[in-house]
């Protein structure tokens, strides 16, 4: 599949901060990724948002967030232990994780 053609079938354009628009998977109607399907269908090549999950900065931020967002996903504090250089690491590439720009894709696809 091309990425003209997996922008047009599983992505939308959403409204950034600094007033541009940013590339995001579309959701489906109960808010679930347009790539779930009893599980990630592209878990080998997500997105760095989504491999970093649930370390994001944010969410790190303090207990009582952490606690919230483990409310809305079930796989929050299950599984392997992460460890604390590990897990500085998953929030450093989410830092890192730039958006791609509208106006940057359009003129790669020309």
């Amino acid at each position: 599949m091309s990425v003209k053609e997996f922008v047009h079938v599983y992505c939308r354009w959403v409204h950034y901060y600094d007033d541009t628009d940013v590339l995001c998977l579309k959701e489906r109607t109960n808010y679930d990724c347009i790539l779930w399907d009893n599980g990630c269908t592209a878990y080998e090549a997500r997105p760095v948002q989504c491999s970093t999950f649930p370390f994001w900065t944010w969410i790190l931020e303090s207990g009582k967030q952490w606690k919230e967002c483990s409310q809305d996903c079930p796989g929050i504090n299950t599984g392997r232990l992460w460890s604390k250089e590990e897990i500085e690491a998953q929030r450093k590439r989410y830092e890192q994780n730039l958006p791609i720009h509208k106006s940057e894709l359009m003129m790669e696809l020309q």
